[in-house]
């Protein structure tokens, strides 16, 4: 039997529902850790017996021919991240529907509110950045975060239109479904079955973003998670974090390529400080459009903080 909610009843638990929540939480982290190391050494292998380097130096100066390191991108997020919360999610015989309410749909507002809160948050994240450059964390990995760039931008030099949907691809959309179902399809939802929401939605926001290794960008990506964190738990979607995820990566896809033709001149690696007019007006703004997303996802769904609890 299940009940009005969807839920089975207490003598139905099935799965490792039955486990304590720190046994859980111990399985979660290591489905993940074996998955992310398992991808990190396939993947690494393929691109060192496609370029014969284990140098990213030297592989990045080969401009024309990294299409093999992104298809390995692909497969290391797939194996890495969508994996681990594919095994999670079977294990806790949770489909990827329970977090979607999918008898709703995706409203069509939030194709609008949710790149618009993208948009006025960005002044607060850029601030962020700066704050991250005071703090002792920024300088570890440098060597490692100097070859990760020289990647990046290896990868972000090609003009044609085929490489460049390529990238859309590789770095926006699949790493927005693989990431959001792992961090807070999974991990952010076990959190809250057993602590605050607040102390959730931070933890699985700063695992987030230490799992990227990259420190000098910290700091932005635990407010972007954040972010995404409390969009999960009022919204009770996945598939609007999804959105929210490829809106973010794509936009800053697309500033790079228009910056490498010539088109327009930003840099999305350094950002600039932002003025305090613009930090005051673009928050104001974000407040202004998180309290319309609240109302409407409240009266979308009245129940969503219970749902988001389940």
């Amino acid at each position: 039997m299940i009940d009005a909610d969807g839920n089975k009843p207490l003598n139905q638990v099935t799965g490792i529902n039955k486990y304590s929540f720190e046994v859980q939480l111990l399985i979660w982290l290591g489905i993940f850790t074996g998955c992310f190391i398992a991808a990190q050494l396939v993947c690494g292998g393929i691109i060192i017996a496609y370029y014969k380097s284990a140098d990213l130096t030297t592989i990045a100066s080969r401009v024309s021919d990294l299409n093999v390191l992104r298809y390995t991108q692909m497969l290391s997020s797939v194996l890495g991240f969508l994996l681990p919360a594919l095994i999670f999610s079977k294990l806790k015989d949770t489909p990827i529907t329970k977090f979607s309410n999918a008898n709703k749909g995706f409203h069509p507002i939030l194709l609008i509110l949710v790149p618009l809160l993208i948009f006025t948050i960005y002044p607060l994240i850029n601030a962020s950045y700066f704050i991250n450059k005071w703090m002792p964390w920024s300088n570890w990995m440098q060597d490692s975060q100097g070859e990760y760039k020289a990647i990046v931008d290896a990868l972000l030099k090609d003009k044609t239109i085929f490489v460049f949907i390529l990238n859309l691809f590789t770095v926006a959309m699949l790493p927005a479904v693989c990431e959001e179902w792992i961090f807070r399809g999974t991990l952010q939802k076990q959190l809250c079955e057993k602590l605050n929401i607040h102390i959730a939605v931070l933890l699985s926001a700063v695992f987030f973003s230490l799992i990227h290794f990259e420190f000098s960008g910290f700091l932005p990506r635990v407010f972007l998670g954040i972010f995404l964190g409390y969009l999960f738990y009022y919204s009770g979607s996945l598939w609007t974090n999804i959105f929210a995820h490829v809106v973010n990566n794509t936009a800053q896809i697309v500033i790079m390529y228009l910056s490498t033709v010539g088109i327009y001149k930003g840099d999305v690696e350094n950002p600039e400080m932002p003025k305090t007019w613009e930090l005051i007006i673009y928050t104001l703004g974000f407040i202004a459009l998180w309290y319309v997303f609240y109302i409407f996802s409240q009266k979308r769904n009245p129940r969503f903080v219970k749902l988001n609890r389940e």
